[in-house]
C-alpha cells in the first residue's frame, strides 16, 4: 500500500512539473504557475482539464 501512495505522489509531481513547463513555454507568461496550482489542488481532474484547454488553443 505504501508503494502505491509513493507512486501516486511521484506521478502527481511529474504531472505538476510537466504542466508548469508546458504552460509557461506555450504561453510565454507566468500562467504556468496558475495551471500548476490548479493541478496541485484538483489532482488528476486538474490535469485532464489542462489537457482539454491546451488542445483547444
Amino acid at each position: 500500500m505504501e508503494i502505491f501512495a509513493l507512486l501516486w505522489w511521484v506521478i502527481g509531481l511529474i504531472a505538476l512539473i510537466w504542466v508548469y513547463g508546458d504552460a509557461k513555454e506555450k504561453r510565454g507568461t507566468n500562467i504556468g504557475c496558475l495551471w500548476a496550482l490548479v493541478v496541485f489542488l484538483l489532482g488528476p481532474l486538474g490535469f485532464i482539464v489542462y489537457l482539454f484547454v491546451r488542445n483547444a488553443d
